[in-house]
């Protein structure tokens, strides 16, 4: 019983493609300056305006400036056409709290815009239609350290239509090793796979390593399916 159990889980999880691996180090994608210069025009007057009707930019402080994190290429509100997708930070208001954003530009112009508020969110990825709609996913990671514990996660999103469809999140890295007072800490990072259809199916492998191990995340058990948690964030389409 126990073999044709394993047997069906490896086949479900056939044909399952990694999108995210949270070993590794991200590099931001910088943006031109005619992006630069799109950004400071349209995208941050638009989000000024949008965080101030709901009295949410008086947390920002004084001299704070809007900062581009991060830009992807894809598809993401049609099929077939050539997107980017810009991550910002519009301020940040607190530790590992900031007022966040993510405008999509094609042809110059800006197509959608998105504002939230999120926690440490440092990179933006476009990912392959995964339910088969023709449009590009957008992932997002985040990451910090809080009381010696380094945290990593992803959430994937898909801006179709009039709303904000939202996959879910989950954890793709969780560091111990800055509580120096336990000698049981690990380190663990998380590959995250998929496997594309209507009802997209999630996977994931586990690395892991002690504190004082070699330093390098050794795996441990194979491909997993996983339930996506929810994703909590309220994402605003401003257009």
């Amino acid at each position: 019983m126990l073999a044709t159990m394993v047997a069906h889980r490896d086949a479900l999880a056939q044909n399952a493609k990694p999108i995210f691996d949270g070993r590794l180090t991200l590099t931001p994608t910088k943006l031109s300056s005619s992006e630069e210069k799109l950004m400071k025009d349209k995208v941050v007057p638009a989000a000024r305006k949008s965080w101030h009707e709901r009295e949410r930019d008086q947390e920002c402080g004084t001299g704070f400036a809007s900062t581009p994190t991060d830009i992807a290429a894809g598809s993401f509100t049609k099929p077939k056409a050539d997107q980017k997708a810009i991550l910002y930070q519009y301020c940040e208001v607190g530790h590992d709290m900031t007022l966040n954003g993510i405008a999509v530009i094609e042809n110059g112009q800006v197509v959608a815009h998105v504002v939230y508020e999120g926690g440490g969110d440092h990179a933006i990825g476009a990912l392959p239609d995964i339910n088969g709609n023709g449009l590009s996913e957008i992932l997002l990671a985040a990451g910090g350290t809080n009381q010696g514990i380094t945290w990593g996660s992803i959430s994937i999103i898909e801006l179709g239509g009039t709303e904000v469809t939202q996959f879910g999140r989950t954890e793709t890295l969780s560091d111990e090793c800055g509580r120096a007072d336990d000698k049981n800490a690990k380190t663990k990072a998380y590959r995250i796979s998929v496997k594309a259809g209507p009802s997209p199916a999630f996977y994931r492998e586990v690395y892991s390593d002690s504190c004082e191990g070699s330093g390098t995340r050794k795996k441990v058990g194979g491909l997993t399916a996983i339930s996506m948690d929810e994703d909590k964030v309220e994402y605003q389409l401003l257009k």
